[in-house]
């Protein structure tokens, strides 16, 4: 079993590492990839960046490595998603001083006012976690671009001497 996951690994390093369209190809299939996994696509995830990475022509093989991860570290992203849109969602549209201290009404109903404000809250998280999950995409897709492009650029020739050494030793 250890070894047949081994084999694959190497498989697709080498596939993804030999590939002879170049740097971009590759570096984009990683970005387009994994850029569903920032948002809840519900099972279609890995259909999804198969799509995307056909539609702008990056490599298969690293879409889907990047797809797989993605898939595992979706609990992460959630979180992720959620602060960075939370602290935008602060930042930038919460209210200097509270509206109830103006108004000098007493709210009639009180569970209508507290069913309200528990409704506004629920909308609030998901507003929350689409201006995470936007922005995150949007900055992790220039990021993760450069950072692949810059170390495949780098250290694609040693890494695919050490498979190939590696592959005929064994």
């Amino acid at each position: 079993m250890k070894k047949k996951l081994l084999r694959r690994i190497k498989y697709y390093a080498l596939r993804i590492l030999g590939n002879k369209k170049g740097d971009h190809q590759v570096a984009l299939g990683v970005t387009i990839g994994f850029f569903p996994c920032w948002y809840p696509t519900f099972g279609i995830g890995m259909a999804l960046s198969i799509a995307l990475a056909r539609l702008f022509r990056g490599n298969m093989p690293s879409a889907i490595v990047a797809g797989s991860l993605g898939t595992f570290l979706w609990p992460v992203l959630f979180y992720i998603n959620y602060k960075i849109g939370h602290f935008f969602h602060v930042l930038f549209w919460s209210s200097p001083f509270d509206f109830d201290w103006i108004i000098d009404k007493p709210v009639p109903d009180t569970d209508y006012h507290e069913t309200a404000w528990n409704l506004s809250s629920l909308g609030d998280l998901g507003l929350d976690f689409l201006l995470g999950s936007i922005f995150n995409s949007l900055v992790g897709c220039l990021v993760t671009y450069a950072l692949v492009r810059w170390l495949l650029k780098r250290y694609k020739v040693p890494m695919l001497r050490r498979l190939r050494q590696n592959a005929t030793q064994r």
